[in-house]
């Protein structure tokens, strides 16, 4: 006989989920005969709130249970005691026997010790609570579950990500037989969390509900995608704020679609997120409470009756629907009578659903990809090369789909990429970086071996001899009649070689890659900037001169003698590929500034030209360390 049962989430504000909401699911389960209600709790009172509902539910033939509960102090009235946290309480029938009752904490930063914990900030509070029990009919009927308690980070994505991810890995297990399996894979899973994941604010302060179009926003991909088959509940707005921009989260409202439910049942749900109010109930706060998030209740549900080996292929294939949706249906044609079918599932749970298999490095790697996205924003980029990079990085969805050996070796394809792309910041090298991502990423399609290692690094190499030869090579053809010109093209590729011989690729690779990045955007400004003035586009080059201006200036403050002559030979370039531009009138309008403070008045620059000369110094032809103040 199945079990009925709802399941609720509460962020209680540090208080409890609330006289009246405790009313309505004593009315509600009474009304319903449901065997039990899993109620996961974030920021809530222990003790109070198991005693409301008690109190609620006083000869309706049921108990009430606090599972497992994990402290947390999220206000500063509460860093004093351990009353408040994440929980799971169970309202079940009296008849109904709970056992093989564990959980596991699951903190973004564990912490021992009240100082230790203060430190943490929200890495001690945020993450959840996995629990695992069973409960049995007098009969010998049994269900075995997994609720998941969770709170995620209200400030940074990056960090809400992060909660996810070590919640998510508490969810999962290191099996080896089909026992070790069956264990991993309970009947049911059902899940309630704090996902703050407010609206996002348009140019027009119009908000977006990020969950209508979840594709579009990859900062709830990893959340999006790793429940995709799950039933999921919701509301349009599950949280009580002011209207309009949230002051403390810039490009955010107050308020959206914070508060989810998740059942994993057996069934793999197409329906999206369920937020009609005739089938979601929703407690909204009370009067003399601080709960300020609603009361989310799941519609009546009846648990799916199903042999262990169904329950098992059932579990995998709704895990892995979002992700990898070829494979598990693969997994839902299989049968037991298949010939060794226990033992593939065994080995798809290792490669695929396990410590370390492929969704959970997949979603490490979401979040690597977070954090560099971040920072290139804030990068001075072309907006269309930072688009197409975060195209590349995000534009998969199926991140587990595919030959396993090519997807392992994609994803440590990604893993090369991104850690590359952390060693430049100029559009050059990110551009070659990218075509290099996309030619490996066809080789491994073709079943090719590759080094991606060492394949980054040689684009970057080649990348800079390209455009030292090109720069080179327009010294020779173009500069006859320019001697001037002809002498600070000279003096360039000369410092340049000082650091690191363009013939010599050993002398390149060993060079610390962001200074061969640094290397590369200056002579292609320099090769920008000659351009810019041959073909007599003036407003161009000033702009490509500005730019090396600053990067001069910058270099400037190196500890390295050779970095400081090739700050100052760029200074030399500019003055002179400027003077022999067609507007020449630039070169002779006052005299440069010389100053530290020159960053700050570097659009000046044109006005100071004509008398900056600087003179050539005998320099150490050993060093090539910069150090950037």
């Amino acid at each position: 006989m199945p079990f009925k049962y709802r399941a609720i989430t509460a962020n209680c504000g540090n208080d409890t989920i609330g006289i009246e909401a405790s009313s309505n699911l004593a009315n509600n389960i009474d009304a319903d005969g449901a065997d039990f209600y899993i109620i996961n709790c974030q920021e809530t009172h222990f003790e109070k709130t198991q005693k409301q509902l008690e109190e609620a539910l006083i000869e309706k033939g049921y108990k009430v249970k606090c599972l497992a509960q994990m402290a947390t102090h999220t206000k500063a009235d509460t860093q004093l005691h351990s009353n408040t946290g994440i929980a799971t309480f169970i309202v079940y029938k009296e008849e109904l026997v709970l056992s093989d009752i564990n959980s596991a904490e699951a903190r973004r930063t564990p912490a021992s010790g009240f100082l230790e914990r203060i430190s943490s900030g929200s890495g001690f509070n945020k993450g959840g609570l996995v629990t695992n029990f069973a409960i049995k009919r007098n009969d010998g009927e049994r269900i075995d579950i997994q609720a998941v308690s969770g709170h995620l980070d209200a400030s940074s994505m990056l960090k809400r990500n992060q909660d996810w991810h070590v919640l998510h890995k508490k969810t999962i297990k290191d099996v080896r037989n089909w026992d070790q399996l069956l264990a991993a894979c309970p009947n049911l899973m059902v899940s309630g969390y704090d996902a703050n994941t407010r609206n996002r604010l348009d140019d027009k302060n119009e908000e977006i509900n990020m969950w209508d179009n979840p594709e579009k926003y990859p900062e709830i991909h990893a959340l999006d995608r790793a429940s995709l088959a799950a039933a999921r509940y919701s509301g349009q707005s599950t949280y009580a704020h002011a209207p309009g921009p949230d002051p403390k989260r810039p490009g955010y409202a107050g308020g959206g679609m914070l508060d989810f439910v998740t059942i994993y049942d057996g069934k793999i749900s197409k329906e999206g997120i369920v937020t009609d109010e005739q089938v979601v109930q929703q407690f909204e706060p009370e009067l003399n409470s601080e709960r300020d998030h609603n009361v989310i209740v799941s519609p009546l549900c009846t648990s799916l009756e199903a042999s262990p080996f169904e329950r098992v292929k059932n579990l995998m294939a709704s895990r892995l629907y979002g992700v990898a949706p070829l494979l598990a249906e693969e997994i839902q044609k299989m049968k037991e009578t298949d010939e060794g079918a226990k033992d593939r599932l065994v080995e798809i749970y290792q490669q695929y659903l396990g410590p370390e298999g492929f969704l959970d490095q997949a979603i490490a790697l979401h979040q690597s990809k977070l954090v560099y996205v971040q920072q290139l924003m804030n990068l001075s980029l072309d907006e269309r090369l930072k688009d197409e990079v975060s195209k590349t990085l995000f534009g998969e969805l199926e991140w587990c789909a595919g030959n396993p050996d090519q997807l392992a070796a994609q994803q440590e394809l990604m893993k090369a990429f991104l850690n590359s792309l952390a060693e430049c910041e100029h559009a050059v090298g990110i551009k070659a970086r990218l075509d290099c991502y996309l030619e490996l990423k066809e080789k491994i399609r073709k079943n090719e071996r590759i080094n991606a290692a060492e394949a980054f690094q040689d684009a970057a190499v080649q990348t800079y001899q390209k455009l030292y030869i090109n720069f080179a090579t327009k010294l020779y053809k173009h500069t006859d009649s320019l001697p001037e010109l002809q002498g600070a093209m000279e003096k360039l590729l000369k410092r340049l070689d000082a650091i690191a011989d363009h013939n010599v690729e050993a002398a390149l690779k060993s060079l610390d890659p962001k200074k061969l990045d640094l290397l590369t955007h200056i002579i292609a400004q320099c090769d920008d900037s000659f351009n810019f003035s041959h073909a007599g586009e003036i407003e161009d080059m000033e702009k490509t001169n500005e730019e090396l201006m600053s990067l001069s200036h910058e270099a400037m403050g190196s500890s390295s003698p050779l970095w400081r002559a090739l700050a100052e030979t760029v200074k030399f370039f500019v003055s002179i590929v400027s003077k022999v531009s067609p507007d020449s009138t630039l070169a002779e309008q006052g005299e440069l500034v010389k100053s530290k403070k020159l960053s700050d008045s570097i659009i000046k620059y044109r006005t100071a030209l004509h008398d900056m000369r600087p003179q050539e110094n005998s320099r150490s032809d050993d060093e090539n360390i910069m150090t950037l103040d």
